[in-house]
């Protein structure tokens, strides 16, 4: 019998040990990253492997990973020992304190964790579940843009995935880490979460990294000051806050879901109550209306102690924001440092407070503000920035928020800074004032400049005449004008604070008689 009529041999038939050993050597592959040399330089980093990082962020042992086998793009049929693990992108579920979340990292070890065809697809996936199952997505960010090799002759680009991530916004909370220097497609993701977290002296995000924008430009720049942590934190605002090492930023993912329900169709949950820390807030507060004082320490006393959690702590620094817990129960805390040009509202503080708003009202969380306002920045460099727009749009933002409110006027309310910190008509649980507060359209002295320029400039002495015009409307700017005109509430004396704002929210907890839904009609914005 000739070669060509010998009958084929058959294949040989695997046992299930054959097939159980096959399938141990291609999650060994998959789960190998970059390999041990790519690992220890990530190691050298002082950086976690992005498996090291999900390991810690999660509750031990709940991680289910999502595409495990995917790799590179390619028309071949795919070996073991070529497949790129996980293609540069770990996917998966787990748990945090018990609750469920979604998990993409980004793995630097292979291929820089660059954005592929596949890579993108389990990213996209990712976020499609998350918004259908209702669970938080935390984003482990360090990767180098665009790979180049598989989308740079794909036509248009695909922006199917930053439609989803702004559909999934205010409907489950979404967390962005930055652990490395992100340029393209991962500084776009991280910008559109709703609480960016960047790890100082290692990340970065920009458009291009310094190659495209030397190439771009011809300007020659360091990751850092290009797209640091410190542009980003302080100056952009594009990120919330700073953190020194991988573990601190995973911790704070951690914390920062601790304050927010699991989607927008539960109630925020109550943590363990607390005292809060002792401190005499009868005397914080000058009874001087020139002197400056820490609004952060009055925070301190009134919440539970070592609760708060600061957004945005460098940027901004006029208007703090952050969230804490009022006998355990989650709180937004929206407040004017009188310690930074005295509180007033400028664009980027305007900004801040309306992302803060629209966070909180996605998710439920009852708003608590502390106001010290003299008013809306004004001047050339003012009304170049847009600060009346950026004003208005945090009262619009106010307008269509739903929670419970509390406002507490500790002294200045002038004008409509005194609005846009939710004064009276904002449809309040609660407002009330200390006795330091002081109301006003405007404040005196400029008020009377004003209203009395030729009276004033006629009289014998004008510093004298504005003077006397001043007195003769000082005593209704106080707190009992506003009390016997029924503008607040209540006037309380500051040890008072805590325990007014304790009832307001117990009071306004009676809504809650049925599951909630979403309420934010464009989820919160960048």
């Amino acid at each position: 019998m000739n070669k060509s009529t010998s009958p084929i041999a058959p294949a040989k038939t695997q046992s299930m040990q054959d097939l159980i050993a096959e399938h141990s050597a291609w999650t060994a592959k998959a789960v190998s990253s970059g390999g041990e040399e790519r690992i220890a330089r990530q190691h050298a980093l002082g950086k976690l492997t992005v498996r090291e990082r999900i390991d810690y962020l999660l509750d031990d042992g709940s991680f289910r990973e999502y595409g495990r086998f995917a790799s590179h793009y390619t028309s071949e049929i795919p070996v073991v020992d070529t497949i790129t693990p996980s293609d540069g992108v770990v996917m998966g579920f787990g748990l945090i304190d018990g609750r469920h979340v979604c998990v993409v990292g980004e793995d630097f070890t292979v291929k820089g964790g660059s954005h592929g065809v596949i890579n993108a697809r389990k990213k996209l996936h990712a976020i499609q579940m998350a918004r259908r199952e209702r669970v938080p997505l935390i984003w482990l960010l360090d990767g180098a843009g665009a790979r180049g090799q598989e989308l740079m002759n794909d036509g248009l680009p695909d922006v199917t995935h930053f439609l989803e991530q702004a559909r999934l916004s205010g409907t489950a909370p979404q967390i962005g880490l930055v652990l490395g220097p992100c340029a393209g497609d991962s500084a776009l993701v991280a910008a559109g979460s709703e609480f960016v977290v960047m790890r100082k002296d290692t990340s970065m995000m920009a458009a291009g990294g310094p190659p495209v924008v030397k190439a771009a430009t011809g300007i020659e720049v360091t990751k850092e000051e290009l797209g640091g942590s410190s542009i980003h934190t302080r100056l952009s605002g594009v990120a919330d806050n700073e953190a020194e090492t991988d573990e601190k930023a995973l911790d704070l993912a951690r914390s920062f879901l601790s304050y927010l329900p699991g989607n927008a169709w539960s109630w925020p949950e109550r943590g363990v109550p607390a005292e809060p820390e002792k401190i005499d807030i009868n005397e914080i507060v000058p009874v001087q209306k020139r002197r400056a004082y820490d609004m952060k320490l009055l925070i301190r006393g009134i919440v539970d102690d070592g609760s708060f959690l600061e957004i945005k702590p460098e940027y901004a620094r006029m208007m703090i924001t952050g969230f804490a817990r009022m006998d355990g129960h989650p709180v937004g805390v929206i407040a004017n440092q009188p310690m930074v040009h005295a509180g007033a509202i400028t664009t980027a503080a305007a900004k801040k407070a309306q992302h803060f708003v629209e966070l909180c009202s996605a998710y439920h969380v009852p708003l608590v503000f502390l106001e010290d306002v003299p008013g809306v920045m004004t001047g050339p460099q003012a009304e170049k920035a847009g600060t009346l727009r950026a004003g208005l749009s945090l009262v619009n933002s106010l307008a269509w928020s739903e929670v419970p409110k509390v406002t507490i006027v500790i002294r200045k309310a002038f004008g409509f800074a005194a609005c846009a910190m939710a004064g009276w008509g904002g449809e309040q649980s609660y407002v009330a004032a200390w006795p330091t507060a002081d109301f006003a359209s405007l404040p005196v002295s400029g008020g009377v400049a004003a209203a009395f320029k030729r009276e004033i400039e006629a009289a014998p002495d004008p510093i004298q005449a504005q003077l006397d015009i001043e007195a003769r409307y000082a005593g209704g700017t106080g707190p009992y004008n506003a009390a016997a005109r029924f503008t607040v509430h209540d006037v309380i004396v500051p040890e008072e604070t805590r325990g007014r704002i304790l009832h307001a929210l117990s009071l306004a907890r009676s809504r809650r008689t049925q599951q909630p839904a979403p309420v934010a009609k464009y989820g919160v914005a960048p």
